[in-house]
Parts: C-alpha cells; structure tokens; sequence
C-alpha cells in the first residue's frame, strides 16, 4: 500500500477517534455535564459546605415506637494504624472506617494519588463504613451511626489488625480489619452480629467503598485520560458491569448476586470490595449498587464548574437477614484498595482471578491480554526492570510477528509500481469508456496475479493490534512515576515536548521517501505536513509510554520505506520509478550493456 494510501487509512483513523471523543458525547449527550443531583441520605449541600459533614437522621425503632432526633455532629474518634505489604491504613472509631489509605512505594508515595481516601472528613462516605439498616430490616440496630469503641488501646500504633465493637440492649457488633499477611493492598473485614434482644430482629448489612472527584480532576484532553477519571463497576460472574458518572441520570445501577466485586476504579488505581462466600448459598450472596452522587450543583442542575464535584458510591449490600435472641451471623469481605498492578490482581484474594477485570482494556481486550504478557516477559526477563526498553523490543517484536502481512503489502506495492507502464497505456486506450477500461485493469490484475486491495488489507488486519498496543499502554500503571531517559514520568506527556516534535519530524520524513502521487504540488504539500501537525499536538498530551511506541514505530516503518524504495526504486521525477530486469546473461541492464526499462509510473 503505497504512501498516500497509507495516509488516507491515517486520516480515516484520525477522523474516527475525534469523532469517538468529542462527537458521539455531543450527539449521544453525554458531555459530562453534570444533569441532575441525587440524594439518598441527606439534603443537598451547596459547595462551601462540604467541609461539614452530613449527619443521618436516626429512625424510629419498631418496638419502641419513639421518633428519635437528628445526632449531633460527632467528634473524631480513637484512630487505630494498620502497617500492611505495600500500605498503611489509619481507621477511626468514628464510623469504624477508613480516614487513610497510602500506598508506601517510592513512585506511589510521591505521587498526587498517595492516598486513596479522599473523604477522610466526611463519616458517610469513609470508605469500608458498615451500615446495618434497610428497608423493613431497622429493627436490629435504631441508628446509622453510632459510636463504635477501639477494642485494642495498642492498635492505635502500626498494628496487623483494628478491632471496633458497638453494644446496646438489642445488639452486639464486632467489627475486625486486618492487613492480609502476604498479599499487597488488601484488608479483611469481619463484622458479626449477635442479637442480644428477647425478641427476632431484622438488619441489612452495607459495607462500602467511596472517592469524591471535583470535575477538574476527571477532565482529560486531546486522548489524553486523566489519571483521576473513575468509574464504578460490578462483577456477578463472568458478567462486569462498569458505569461512568453521566450513567445515573435515573438513579442508583443494582447487580444482584455480585459474588467478584463493587469497586470505585480511577485510571490507575481501584478500591474494590469482594465477597467471601464460603458455603453461604447462592441467595445470600450480596447485590452490588453503583451510584454517583454529584454535589455542588444549583437547583436547577446548572452550575457544573470545574468547582461542582461527584462522590462515587460502590456498595455490596447483602440480603436481609432475620436473628433469633443470641443468634450471631458472621459477614466476610476483603478489600483491595491500590494500584491495578497486573501481577498483583492476578494473584489478589486467594488467587482467584476476581479482579483481573478491575483493568478495562476495551473492544480488544483479548488481544491487549496478550500484549500484556509479552510485555511483562520481556520487562522481566529481558530488559530487567526496564520498562522504556520494554517498550522498545516490543514495538520490534510486534513489527517482526506481523512481517507476513507487511511483506505481502510490500510484494502488491512493488506489483503495482512494475505494472503501471501497462496500467498507462490502459488509461490511454480507454480514455473514454470507464467501463471497458475497468474491465480491461482487472483483466491485467488477474494475469499477473495482482490484487490491488492486497496492500491495504493487511493493514486493515493490523488495526486490532495497534489499538490494542494504545489501550495497553493507556491503562498501565507499571508506567505511573517511572522513569525513562529524560522523562520523569512515563504515564505523563514529555513536558520538554522533544518526543512529539521527534515523531512529527519522523512523520515527514516518511512522506519525503515516498511523495504523494496524484496531487497538484500545494496539494501535496499540504498532506505532508498537515498530518504529522496532527499527530504532533495529539502528542503533546499523549503518555510518553505511547510516544516511544509511536516513534520506534515510525522508526521501523522508515527503514521498511527505504527497503522497498531499493528494491523498486523510483526516479527523481515525480511519479517515476526505474525497474532494473536481468537481461539474457542474468546481468542487470544499464546505461552501457544490456537492457534498461524505464518506466514513468504512478505509486498506487
């Protein structure tokens, strides 16, 4: 496939991707503009006011018949550290839930996202906050909110584990966290229930995971993600369903029986709740409920600044369940809160592969899977713990496994540069008659064994595997922090902008090999430097993961240019190649001996 064909499919693919981020959003909608506020537990608080906290109003207990007032604003509670692989944890009595949760890696620790909490003030949405009232299951426990006691006073230091209990005439709670002993970024949490009435009580147990985003944070620009742009997914089987925050324009998303997970996942990291199910039937598995609850707004829903925000809500809410006087029932989940390290997921909670598809990676998927792993062989094994090198063999390596598609592109397009003195004389012959001239070039293609599709076909083929490379790249956070050469990050764009200048440069250089055919000379000017101008300030703001991909792509497809420019060389003139055949002796013709054809002919 020849030069401006090969631009044609760029533009096509440019075109495509500009109208996939910023035209369907207008058509279908979703702009990002924030429609409606949601409520589920308090009244709507406008933006000065998220330094308070919101404070549930208390229910009215079944057997006692009493109204109850709204609770105080509580105090801040004992605080208890947990010091686990890779993490450190701070929970408070208040809530008996998280206030911290940082990662202690050096390219995590240093990072805007070092801690995962991001409501540490606000009791409600703390996330692993367990609450035990439902819809006709209030009887069990009359608020909630309540004060939880610090079991442990020598917790409140690094400990492996946090013990919170609560007791009152109907009821006994015990709530556990600890840091699993080998495994990164994960918690257990143990809540048991004992019924301490002379009667049976109804409760509904909600443990839940939030992240609070202003929309300055979500926003991304010109294909660039913003690595704080989240979503909110649940796992039933082999079924994941993920929902941005414009997806709740009509309320709350239920899953029921979600036996993987709920989790809130920005670009890089995730806090996902997974379900211990252990011998518990199938109807006690908990459903899974999604909801983005913005704030912020006016009261018309107007106002979505950068300032208006939205508190992302992943919950595993589990069936109602009935206790007898002094009967216990015991919940079981674990929480995995950090970065989607692939390695890491794979092995996550008992290394059951629950959370492998907390890492969306898209239509091409299947395809990015196996990228991934190559990638991760030759980071490992190859360039040990390089990953701008392992970026760099496995550009090489995708260039070499898809050579056969290459190769027979390049066999068309040397076809079709060897037939153009007969494809001239076609069009001459036939000047006037389209239709027999149609005829006439498929004729010629059939005897020679030409197929004049054959060189964009399999590039056609390819597209799965350049996507998917983009996809893979995208999402990885091995990439979050590291650096590479003069880059300090290389899941940021090169903020000293030499590697989009590079590519765009490279760019050009590909369309001077090989100048447009077909084109009046501003035409063809035009087409060499418009596009790479595109490519360059999409660049700008790209990862310089993807950019080291993109240029030792670009790299490799000039030395592949150069190659078939030596096999089927063209003239100084435009649209001339010279095609040097053997004569009788097997000698290749020249000007002195032999014989020469020379040829004019149009790239294809």
């Amino acid at each position: 496939m020849e030069r401006n064909s090969v631009l044609r499919w760029g533009v096509i693919a440019i075109a495509i991707f500009v109208f996939y981020k910023f035209g369907w959003p207008l058509l279908s909608g979703q702009t990002g503009k924030p429609q409606a506020v949601f409520v589920t537990e308090a009244p709507i608080l406008s933006a000065p006011d998220f330094a308070r906290d919101v404070i549930d109003a208390p229910v009215a207990s079944a057997t006692s018949g009493s109204t109850g007032q709204a609770n105080p604003p509580p105090v801040e509670g004992e605080l208890c550290r947990i010091k686990g692989v890779r993490f450190e944890a701070e929970l408070s009595s208040r809530g008996a839930a998280l206030t911290h949760f940082f990662l202690t890696d050096p390219n995590y620790a240093r990072s805007e996202a070092h801690d995962l909490s991001t409501t540490p003030d606000h009791e409600r949405w703390r996330s692993l906050r367990t609450v035990f009232r439902g819809k006709d299951s209030d009887t069990q426990v009359k608020y909630d909110r309540f004060p939880w006691k610090l079991e442990r006073a020598e917790s409140a230091s690094n400990a492996s584990s946090c013990t919170f209990s609560y007791q009152d005439e109907d009821v006994r709670i015990v709530k556990s966290v600890a840091a699993h002993p080998t495994r990164a970024f994960e918690l257990s949490v143990t809540t048991s229930v004992t019924n301490l009435a002379s009667a049976s009580r109804r409760h509904q147990f909600t443990i839940a995971s939030y992240a609070f985003r202003k929309n300055s944070e979500i926003k991304g620009s010109l294909g660039k993600v913003s690595p704080f742009q989240t979503e909110l997914s649940c796992a039933s089987g082999k079924d994941v369903q993920r929902k941005g925050k414009d997806d709740f324009k009509t309320g709350a998303f239920t899953v029921g029986a979600a036996d993987r997970y709920a989790a809130v996942n920005s670009h890089y990291f995730s806090q996902a709740m997974v379900p211990e199910r252990g011998e518990a039937a199938d109807s006690d598995l908990p459903s899974c409920t999604l909801l983005a609850e913005e704030w912020g707004l006016l009261a018309d829903g107007s106002n979505a600044s950068d300032d208006a925000a939205a508190v992302y809500q992943a919950k595993l809410v589990y069936p109602p369940k009935e206790l007898t006087p002094n009967q216990t029932v015991t919940y079981r989940d674990t929480a995995f809160y950090g970065p989607k390290e692939r390695e890491v997921l794979a092995h996550a909670v008992g290394g059951a592969p629950k959370l492998n598809e907390l890492l969306n990676l898209g239509f091409f998927a299947p395809v990015a899977n196996v990228l991934v792993k190559i990638l991760d062989f030759i980071h490992d094994y190859v360039t040990f713990g390089n990953w701008g090198l392992a970026i760099i063999l496995m550009t090489i390596c995708l260039r070499t496994l898809l050579f056969p598609l290459t190769y027979k592109s390049i066999r068309t397009t040397i076809a079709m540069r060897r037939l153009k003195p007969e494809v001239d004389a076609l069009n001459a012959k036939f000047a006037d008659d389209a239709q027999a001239k149609n005829l006439a070039m498929m004729e010629l293609w059939k005897k020679h064994g030409v197929n004049p599709f054959g060189g964009c076909l399999p590039q056609l083929v390819q597209m799965p595997v350049w996507f998917a490379m983009y996809t893979t790249l995208q999402t990885a956070v091995e990439m979050y922090h590291t650096k590479f050469l003069w880059f300090s990050d290389l899941s940021a764009p090169d903020k000293f902008y030499i590697l989009p200048l590079l590519l765009g440069v490279f760019m050009i250089v590909q369309q001077r090999i090989v100048p447009q055919q077909g084109m009046d000379p501003a035409q063809a000017k035009m087409m060499m430097y418009m596009l790479p101008a595109v490519f360059t300030v999409m660049m700008l703001f790209l990862p310089a993961a993807l950019g080291v991909y993109m240029l030792t792509n670009s790299l490799l497809g000039i030395g592949q240019q150069l190659a078939v420019e030596r096999i089927a060389p063209r003239d100084k003139g435009p649209g001339e190649i010279v095609v040097k055949q053997r004569d009788s002796t097997g000698k290749k013709g020249g000007n002195g001996s032999g014989t020469k054809s020379s040829t004019k002919a149009e790239a294809s």
